[in-house]
């Protein structure tokens, strides 16, 4: 667990996981803590029959985005569809008027994506979640079937790391933990 890191794409290449990895991966995701077990959560794979189709979708999202965009801006946009072996949406779905408060569906949608992560790195895989102003592009939700109660959280990549992430820098543990103090 201490040495998961989040792998840029460019770090990612072939192979990714397989039809079974990939089932595992989801299986494992499904222990994740939920409260009610809502599955607040979805994913979408795009194989790669739909690569270039997703490309497109993310081209044309960033040219309606940045109208000037550059040519280099255009490769880039289309390389983040289809540059690793494994591409996946992570969808969130909450549910309003659940018993399960909101808050409590988010957490549940967290945690399913970090051990999403976790997973893909116990079987030997990087990843990496990405999410930005793409995400947020209405016709682009349409044309991936997000409903409108439903929030694109981000794209997960995963695949084998070509080369590794830099080091992590170091963070005071005091930061994040402290003692109660009555």
């Amino acid at each position: 667990m201490l040495s998961r890191r989040s792998v840029s794409p460019r770090r990612l290449g072939s192979p990714g996981p397989s039809a079974a990895q990939l089932g595992s991966l989801v299986d494992a995701v499904l222990r994740a803590p939920d409260h009610g077990r809502m599955l607040p959560w979805r994913l979408v794979d795009f194989g790669d029959a739909t690569r270039a189709r997703l490309a497109d979708l993310f081209e044309d999202e960033k040219r309606r985005r940045t109208p000037d965009a550059t040519t280099q801006d255009i490769e880039r946009a289309r390389a983040h569809a289809t540059q690793t072996p494994t591409m996946l949406a992570f969808v969130v779905r909450p549910e309003a008027d659940a018993v399960v408060p909101v808050p409590e569906q988010w957490l549940a949608a967290g945690a399913a994506l970090g051990q999403l992560l976790m997973a893909a790195h116990a079987i030997g895989f990087g990843a990496i979640v990405l999410s930005g102003d793409r995400v947020q592009d209405q016709t682009l939700r349409e044309a991936l079937g997000i409903a409108p109660a439903e929030v694109l959280a981000g794209f997960v990549s995963i695949g084998t790391a070509i080369s590794s992430p830099p080091p992590p820098p170091p963070v005071d543990r005091s930061r994040v933990l402290s003692d109660w103090k009555p």
